[in-house]
């Protein structure tokens, strides 16, 4: 689980506009795995899993440029 939660961490940690749709979905797929494993009941893994739970799935869109 520790390790787990050291290669998500600088996902997570990312800024929103360069969160791109691979990210998103790798996450996800991580909050998945945990929810799974035998390890589910693991302190750290119910706290990545939160903390995925709350990884906003979208990051805001580009601004457009004014059409002239």
């Amino acid at each position: 689980m520790d390790g787990a939660a050291q290669v998500i961490r600088p996902m997570l940690d990312l800024e929103p506009m360069y969160r791109n749709n691979g990210i998103i979905v790798s996450a996800q797929r991580v909050r998945q795995a945990l929810a799974t494993s035998r390890a589910r009941t693991a302190v750290v893994a119910r706290d990545l899993r939160e903390e995925i739970s709350v990884y906003p799935p979208r990051r805001s869109s580009f601004p457009t440029s004014p059409r002239r």
